[in-house]
């Protein structure tokens, strides 16, 4: 008995740290392996993180190496440049894809502007002439076509999409992901516990109210319909705000099409309506909303008529703080228990028609 209990002792030194030696987020993952970080991206892309002046293992290619902390990067989303500022990094950003007019974070708005951060092009049409002359020590992308031009000029890539729509926990957890670029993962450790915590808070705080909005999440275009699966951090982050999320049972990736039979099926019956297209977008009425999609002019849907419409900011991509996200969240749907002096990550629609 006593052999049998110091092997249980040692076995996890015989078969290594297991967790300890890695993390996963999502789809995501990090390895630490002897002298280096191995990672996997989005679409399952192996890339390896060797310090600086370190030696480099055998079996990779130039564009699977990455020297760490890495100096300059290019970014394309903007929830990755508000994590990538969080970690304390932001001037490591040097290129991105979206205008100055889109940027809420002053270092990037004054970095456009002085020359030193670069507008490489619309996400789908990158300049790769530019992506060449800033050199970059890796490129953060959504966008997997850019891999195999960007590996034939040698630069490093790493795809920050996944095929299934992120959870709230790995919405949260993905700046571990990223600080492992910069060896900050205690940092991001930290920052992480204190997410959670008030994450927490504010849904015991929800349990509280005695009614739930019905709420919906997505967007209208001419010919489709998009709405966030129940997976999705965007939905969990409904539902712990104290709302009722009426396509939580479907599951996918982020912004799925459904048909319009079933949009109606469930919008009819919501209380807001949560859309990616307003004022910043150059909708600033119901009315405008409704006459993007015929078919939506024909069916009374509520929120576009009697309910409330809210829309998401260029602010909502741009902070770190899910938590608050959240918190303002429940100052829509439940004003009295979080009182909010304005809203900063969405715009509430006129009411009326």
């Amino acid at each position: 008995m006593k052999k049998i209990v110091i092997f249980l002792l040692i076995l996890p030194f015989l078969l290594g740290c297991g967790k300890e030696n890695s993390e996963q987020i999502g789809v995501f993952s990090v390895i630490y392996k002897d002298g280096y970080k191995e990672i996997t991206d989005g679409i399952g892309r192996k890339i390896i993180l060797v310090k600086k002046g370190g030696p480099i293992p055998e079996g990779y290619k130039k564009y699977q190496i990455v020297r760490i902390p890495v100096r300059k990067v290019i970014a394309y989303s903007l929830y990755t440049v508000s994590l990538i500022k969080e970690l304390g990094h932001i001037d490591t950003v040097r290129g991105v894809v979206f205008k100055k007019s889109a940027w809420k974070i002053p270092e990037i708005r004054n970095g456009i502007e002085k020359g030193r951060v670069f507008f490489i092009g619309e996400s789908f049409h990158v300049d790769f002439e530019k992506i060449k002359e800033i050199d970059p020590d890796i490129v953060f992308s959504w966008d997997p076509s850019v891999v195999p031009k960007l590996e034939e000029l040698g630069i490093p890539c790493v795809i920050t999409s996944s095929k299934i729509a992120p959870s709230l926990k790995d919405h949260v957890r993905f700046i571990l992901y990223l600080s492992v670029f910069y060896n900050e993962e205690e940092k991001a450790k930290s920052f992480i516990e204190k997410e959670f915590k008030k994450i927490k808070e504010i849904k015991s705080k929800a349990k509280r109210a005695t009614h739930k909005p019905k709420v919906i999440w997505g967007d209208i275009y001419p010919k489709k319909i998009l709405v966030e699966p129940g997976n999705s951090w965007s939905a969990q982050a409904v539902k712990i705000a104290g709302g009722k999320y009426l396509f939580d049972d479907i599951q996918g990736a982020s912004c799925m099409q459904i048909t319009i039979e079933k949009f109606f099926s469930r919008a009819k019956y919501a209380d807001i309506l949560i859309t990616y297209r307003g004022p910043e977008m150059g909708i600033t009425s119901k009315k405008l909303l409704r006459n993007i999609n015929p078919l939506i002019k024909k069916i009374k849907i509520k929120p576009l008529y009697k309910g409330e419409v809210y829309s998401t900011r260029w602010k909502l991509w741009q902070t770190a703080d899910t938590a608050d996200i959240i918190y303002e969240l429940a100052s829509i749907f439940h004003p009295k228990l979080f009182p909010r002096k304005r809203l900063i990550y969405f715009y509430r629609f006129p009411r009326g028609r």
